[in-house]
């Protein structure tokens, strides 16, 4: 696992960046949770804060009994998505699986998103993702 530099602890996540440029997003894993409205804007604004203005992959790890309230799905996620290259989501249920699917084909990302059974697995997409990112950025 990577070194983590930099932590900010919320209610039932935190959010690090860690020493290979990677933001991780993990939940608590056994305590059930609910995502509102209100939850989404100060995941962003974290996120945008450990981001300190560059793009970055994100890895999130949800904990096994979250949910999102009916007004949360309805927030536009990827209105403002300039600091993410690419997301990495440890889903390990069917019931987890599902509902991600669910939400990412009716919420079109504008960037790469990826589900895995382990953060090994994810880990290295992202970091190719990373790779890729920075390859197509020096062209430019």
């Amino acid at each position: 696992m990577a070194k983590l530099i930099e932590s900010i602890e919320l209610e039932f996540c935190t959010i690090s960046l860690r020493e290979d440029d990677i933001v991780e997003q993990r939940f608590v894993r056994e305590d059930p949770y609910s995502i509102t409205a209100e939850v989404l804007q100060e995941f962003d604004d974290t996120i945008k804060k450990i981001c300190n203005g560059e793009q970055k992959c994100i890895l999130s790890i949800p904990g096994l009994y979250g949910s999102m309230t009916p007004e949360a799905r309805k927030v536009p996620v990827f209105k403002d998505a300039n600091h993410t290259i690419a997301i990495a989501l440890i889903i390990q249920s069917l019931s987890q699986r599902l509902l991600a699917n669910f939400f990412f084909k009716i919420n079109k990302a504008p960037y790469p998103v990826k589900f895995f059974k382990n953060e090994i697995e994810a880990t290295l997409w992202l970091r190719e993702q990373n790779q890729a990112h920075q390859s197509t950025s020096q062209v430019s």
